[in-house]
């Protein structure tokens, strides 16, 4: 298979081939490739196609169609939720750390300074459990018109993005113990 100029300047630059490969496999019986999985959501996500609905279509009959193959929408999630974030997050700071030594997050209105945004959003709220991931507080409701303090649950993912850039660079999302980290840390 012949290679795009875009990878052939993340080998160059990145030595993408050996960060890619260093990527571990999070899920037991894997059915598709985690490599494989992992090149469609990057490469969809350069190529900007936004949803994962969108990088299917591509896989299925465009531009990734001889790259990926196949690939359903859900199976980059099913894949991406048996990963370690903290191992995708640290390939990110990797090429981060990369296109600040080549002088590409050079910025203006920074002063020299990289300026990452973290955001995060909460998910999937429930007065159920569903997993040991769940996190949890107390919150009032109303219950048959009687107000009730109540154990809700939900899920947390946050984003940190590299925004001193003319283009923003997307490093990656973070589970709640990692954001906690990277802000006492101030990396």
């Amino acid at each position: 298979m012949q290679r795009h100029q875009f990878e052939t300047y993340l080998d160059k630059v990145f030595d993408w081939k050996q960060l890619r490969a260093a990527q571990t496999e999070g899920r037991q019986y894997p059915i598709y490739p985690w490599l494989e999985v992992f090149d469609a959501v990057f490469l969809g996500s350069a190529c900007q196609f936004g949803p994962l609905h969108r990088i299917e279509t591509e896989c299925r009959h465009g531009a990734l169609h001889k790259r990926i193959g196949n690939l359903s929408e859900d199976m980059p999630g099913y894949a991406m939720q048996r990963q370690n974030p903290a191992e995708i997050f640290d390939l990110g700071c990797q090429v981060a750390k990369q296109l600040k030594r080549n002088g590409v997050l050079q910025s203006d209105w920074a002063r020299g300074r990289v300026v990452a945004a973290v955001d995060g959003i909460e998910i999937c709220s429930s007065y159920c459990r569903c997993c040991d991931a769940c996190m949890s507080r107390e919150v009032e409701r109303k219950v048959d018109g009687q107000l009730q303090k109540c154990t809700q649950y939900y899920h947390r993912l946050s984003a940190v993005t590299v925004v001193s850039t003319p283009f923003p660079i997307f490093l990656g999302i973070l589970a709640p113990e990692l954001e906690s980290a990277l802000v006492s840390a101030g990396r």
